[in-house]
């Protein structure tokens, strides 16, 4: 089980009052819909407290059943299969997304991260955590170098690359600019030599799904994704399979090994961000508001 996999979330409707909730995760396959659902729907009675939990469990098992009449009808067009299953449901379904898998382990631990995601009820707020290697270290002096890294405090409006953005609920990107489109930068560091291959496909896919979240957000036109990495060569050449998955996303890739492609990275954001002033700038700015307050008291 290879490839790109497109999905949809699974809501359920109170249509009168405009109110939805998100279900289940329904995957797009050519001969169906594989529908998934967390182990608990309880959260459901929030739209109402007489909503028969099991039925409604039932009826979104049914969602693949429903979906081969829909294909009959409609045709192999999604949008249209999916128009015809809400309207005859009082299920709805987001914007499609989609997400990469190497075998079916990652399928399913693919699917098991989208329903902990977008389905299940959120855990309590959780303080994130910044991704701390060599590489993501590497990329801040770079940027803090050109006097495009965000102070701290400083968030996006700021126009300057700021570190360890929430994304979505237990998602963050390890640095975003916003300076008309969503720059949005994921690293991947694999140089240590007691690094899996495992662990660094791992760490690939949670960045592929950090990068297609965002576009979700803030739109695939507005946003424009980068993977950093830093692999050994032998690393690399086992690794090119899930590089070239998020490529195929549409993610740039950036390999910092590459002092053409680090400074290309570099120059880029450089350009897009606004620069923190230089100190002479600073003080000739106090000096200047300085001057112009006193004038004003006269």
């Amino acid at each position: 089980m290879v490839g790109k996999f497109d999905y949809t979330v699974v809501r359920v409707e109170d249509r009168h009052r405009g109110e939805r909730l998100n279900a289940g995760i329904a995957i797009l396959k050519p001969d169906g819909l594989d529908i998934r659902l967390p182990r608990r729907l309880e959260r459901l009675r929030a739209l109402s407290g007489a909503l028969d939990i099991g039925n409604v469990r039932a009826n979104l098992e049914k969602l693949s059943d429903l979906d081969d009449f829909a294909r009959a009808t409609a045709g192999s067009d999604v949008e249209q299969r999916l128009d015809l299953i809400g309207s005859l449901t009082a299920f709805s379904f987001s914007p499609i997304g989609s997400f990469i898998a190497h075998n079916t382990a990652t399928y399913e631990s693919g699917i098991s991260r989208l329903i902990r995601i977008l389905v299940e009820p959120e855990l309590p707020p959780v303080r994130m955590t910044q991704k701390r290697t060599h590489l993501s270290s590497a990329l801040k002096a770079a940027l803090r170098g050109e006097r495009v890294l965000a102070r701290k405090g400083e968030g996006l409006s700021a126009h300057r690359v700021v570190s360890n953005v929430q994304i979505a609920e237990g998602l963050s990107a390890d640095f975003v600019l916003k300076n008309g489109a969503m720059h949005v930068i994921e690293t991947v560091d694999a140089s240590s030599e007691d690094i899996s291959l495992k662990k660094v496909i791992a760490n690939i896919a949670v960045s592929a799904l950090v990068l297609e979240q965002a576009r979700m957000i803030f739109g695939s036109i507005e946003t424009k994704g980068r993977l950093v990495y830093n692999t050994s060569s032998s690393m690399e050449k086992l690794t090119i399979p899930s590089l070239e998955a998020v490529a195929h996303q549409g993610a740039d890739l950036i390999n910092w090994s590459s002092l053409d492609d680090r400074n290309r990275l570099i120059t880029d954001l450089s350009k897009l961000a606004e620069p923190l002033p230089t100190k002479r700038e600073e003080k000739f700015v106090s000096l200047h508001a300085s001057t112009q307050s006193k004038f004003l008291l006269n």
